[in-house]
């Protein structure tokens, strides 16, 4: 398993000079990573950056909300060491989302919120699953219960009693408060799937010394990128089942610009004359960002790809074109110009009965309706 999906780190790196910046997209080769600041940024080789935004992911749900701290080498010294820990467990025959669950409860335990703390924990991931112990518990329980100290609680109650007595007395017992209770009793820490065991600390406090950071960036430097055959994109490749795909037009930002037409995917018998507000119109285009994405994904044509058919480009941190009427779209991406028609095209049981196409206002959050 790759480190895409809820591994993916997107950044928003922005120059101290003049606010110039881009999103990035971590693990990456460092060599890559240099290659994006100096050449998509432009920035010079002893120039100032700070990253000015993140999104949400599995990262920030570990180490907090404040990965803007930090340095765009120490995130992807993480993201690379984490992946890299993940994609040896996945070949080793682990389930990849057990594997992150260990790793995140274990860095609760130890209390850890730096990026390179939680690096070298991933390489010393053998050593955390010495301490790891998955839960014991009924099928019915793992899906009905999310809590932690619930699990826990079932669990131990479960292993006391067994399952007939379990699954008879289960619904008089507080197993919250038993979990709770008897975690904090053991010295445990709870997670998803599993609980980590009391045991002296695998990562240093403090700054990592010399010699543990070179084990980490050595561990790191194993991760490489799944390679990805190149295929060209087809918008059909992402269109499901009960869906369309739309058409629609830009406003006009030149003196002979063209009319190029862009897409996006719709549900079949999309009503564009009752989306007076033009919500379910930026869902379509925020889902079909989504899937260009994924469907990209490894191939380092994203922003080609997603420019040539939808019309976006890359926005500020705060979802912000150059303009006053661009439209913020999920990914940090936006429409740098309001829509000027948007239709759906015919299925096969509607071709003879075609709407006209509905012409938006250059308010991208009103629709002109009977145009």
């Amino acid at each position: 398993m790759t480190a895409d999906g809820d591994l993916l780190l997107r950044v928003y790196v922005q120059a101290v000079s003049d606010g110039r910046g881009a999103w990035l997209e971590l693990p990456a080769l460092p060599d890559g990573l240099e290659g994006v600041l100096r050449d998509g940024i432009g920035l010079g080789v002893d120039e100032g950056y700070f990253i000015a935004d993140f999104e949400p992911c599995w990262y920030s749900g570990v180490l907090g909300s404040h990965l803007d701290d930090y340095s765009v080498e120490s995130l992807n010294l993480m993201a690379r060491s984490v992946s890299r820990a993940r994609d040896l467990a996945v070949a080793g025959g682990e389930d990849g989302a057990s594997f992150l669950d260990m790793l995140a409860t274990e860095a609760e335990a130890e209390g850890l919120s730096d990026p390179s703390a939680l690096a070298a924990l991933a390489s010393r991931a053998r050593d955390v699953a010495e301490t790891w112990v998955p839960y014991s518990l009924p099928a019915s329980r793992r899906v009905e219960s999310p809590w932690p100290d619930e699990l826990y609680g079932a669990h131990i109650a479960f292993g006391l009693m067994g399952e007939e007595a379990f699954d008879r007395l289960d619904y008089c017992m507080d197993l919250k408060r038993l979990g709770s209770d008897a975690a904090m009793n053991d010295g445990v820490t709870t997670g998803a799937t599993g609980f980590v065991t009391q045991h002296d600390p695998l990562v240093p406090d403090g700054p990592l010394p010399a010699d543990v950071r070179s084990g980490v960036e050595a561990f790191a430097g194993a991760w490489a990128p799944e390679p990805v055959a190149f295929r060209p994109f087809d918008i059909m490749d992402i269109v499901r089942g009960g869906e369309t795909v739309a058409d629609y037009t830009l406003a006009a930002t030149g003196p002979d610009p063209g009319t190029p037409v862009y897409q996006c995917v719709v549900g079949e018998g999309f009503d564009v004359d009752s989306d007076v507000f033009g919500l379910a119109v930026m869902d379509s285009l925020d889902e079909t960002l989504r899937r260009i994405h994924d469907a990209r994904a490894g191939m380092g044509d994203f922003d080609e790809v997603a420019r040539g058919v939808m019309g976006v480009e890359p926005g500020a941190p705060d979802g912000r074109g150059d303009g006053p009427d661009s439209l913020a779209l999920d990914l940090g991406y936006v429409l740098p110009v309001p829509l000027t028609s948007f239709q759906p095209r015919p299925t096969a049981a509607s071709a003879t009965d075609v709407a006209d196409p509905m012409l938006l206002a250059s308010d991208p959050s009103s629709v002109s309706r009977g145009v």
